[in-house]
């Protein structure tokens, strides 16, 4: 999406401001008119923020991990502020399970919780939730100036896929 702030929708603007994102963006762009081209149903599952218990990537969570692994005992923080929409990996899982399984809503679908929560509390209740022995050393890093400061996705289209289940 590139910066932005707020609910996130199947309409939302794109600027992405990486190449990664670029390129990203770009393909679900080509998919759409060779979709329309070749008259199939076209549908792009946009994941948030999927939160897991594995050690492996890159992800806030992984690190956490690693370093409970690694039996250390406190874990360099931001100062968390930034709002995020966190969806479990499982439920991650089940939402694109369902999206797959039904042909009636179509487009830009986001698998998320719907709902901003800070990366501060997330974090805090995944520590506590896993039984952790981590303390967080708040304000060790900076916050990023290219994170937006609250994004989550709009959870309309997930939640008539989810309720016709």
């Amino acid at each position: 999406i590139g910066f932005f702030e707020g609910s996130i929708d199947e309409d939302t603007p794109c600027r992405p401001q990486s190449l990664y994102g670029i390129s990203k963006n770009a393909l679900r762009e080509a998919l759409v008119l060779l979709a329309k081209e070749r008259e199939v149903e076209f549908q792009w599952i946009r994941g948030f923020y999927i939160v897991g218990t594995s050690p492996h990537g890159c992800s806030i969570f992984a690190k956490i991990v690693q370093a409970a692994q690694e039996d250390k005992h406190e874990f360099p923080f931001t100062m968390g502020l930034n709002q995020f929409d966190f969806i479990d990996y499982d439920l991650f899982c089940e939402q694109v399970a369902a999206v797959v399984e039904q042909d009636e809503v179509l487009g830009v679908i986001n698998c998320c919780s719907g709902r901003p929560v800070s990366l501060a509390d997330q974090v805090e209740w995944f520590i506590k939730q896993n039984g952790l022995s981590l303390s967080l050393e708040y304000g060790a890093y900076p916050d990023r100036p290219y994170d937006s400061p609250g994004v989550w996705g709009d959870a309309k289209k997930i939640n008539r896929i989810l309720h016709r289940q």
